[in-house]
């Protein structure tokens, strides 16, 4: 049922169930891992909707109970709803299960990417450079149904003064391997923050700097600054 309604509504959607690929110029990078919610995730979200058409299924049949009591010539009133109901929970069965299948995530050397959305559609993209934070997070109906998600807060780039300082949060939503994800992002991280060490041009900088302090330079200076405030002073004099 749900490809036959997938093939109906996707078009309409305009959705590409189709895996992105890595943001450019990190085609080549040596970690590129591609990831997807867990099932347990999709059980979540139909709970979800099941949950939901309940509640409207009651609502829906105790009004056309009450309407047919009070006058039977309401079925022309009790049909159309029951259908819109039908057809709504259609739409809301097939946008969950794709919000599951259009939910990606790539991790590369230096950045992430989020793929979601089925309604709006949403391309997230953050690099590990900005990322200041990593934490797991898990409620307790996530805990019942095995999933954890990990979120990603990164510096604002906003030079604005009332923007500056804010973050920014990219959550990976519905993943079984929840801690193993967020040690990789750690550790990929650690190698960031652990970049530039030992660079050449930080030995060069540190080497300019302890030329400048050479003692004997700072004595030439001294001597030549005498001998100017000397030959100012005979000028004014003279």
């Amino acid at each position: 049922m749900y490809e036959f309604l997938k093939r109906i509504f996707f078009p309409l959607l305009k959705v590409e169930p189709t895996e992105p690929v890595p943001p450019a110029g990190h085609e080549n990078d040596e970690r590129v891992i591609v990831m997807r919610a867990s099932p347990d995730y999709l059980r979540y979200r139909m709970f979800y909707w099941k949950l939901y058409c309940a509640i409207w299924c009651i609502s829906v049949i105790a009004e056309s109970t009450a309407l047919l009591i009070f006058d039977i010539h309401f079925l022309w009133l009790v049909i159309p709803v029951a259908i819109v109901a039908a057809f709504k929970a259609a739409v809301l069965y097939v946008v969950s299960r794709a919000d599951y299948e259009m939910r990606w995530y790539t991790l590369t050397d230096r950045s992430l990417l989020i793929r979601e959305g089925v309604w709006v559609v949403r391309e997230i993209t953050l690099t590990f450079a900005n990322a200041q934070n990593v934490r797991v997070t898990q409620g307790p109906l996530q805990r019942y149904f095995g999933f954890a998600n990990v979120e990603v807060e990164t510096a604002g780039g906003s030079q604005s003064p009332e923007k500056k300082g804010q973050q920014h949060q990219a959550v990976l939503r519905g993943l079984a391997d929840a801690n193993s994800v967020r040690d990789q992002i750690l550790d990929i991280l650690h190698h960031h923050n652990n970049a530039g060490l030992g660079d050449p041009d930080d030995h060069r900088g540190g080497s300019a700097h302890q030329d400048a302090l050479n003692p004997e330079l700072v004595q030439a200076i001294w001597d030549e600054a005498r001998e100017l405030h000397v030959a100012v002073d005979r000028s004014w004099r003279g």
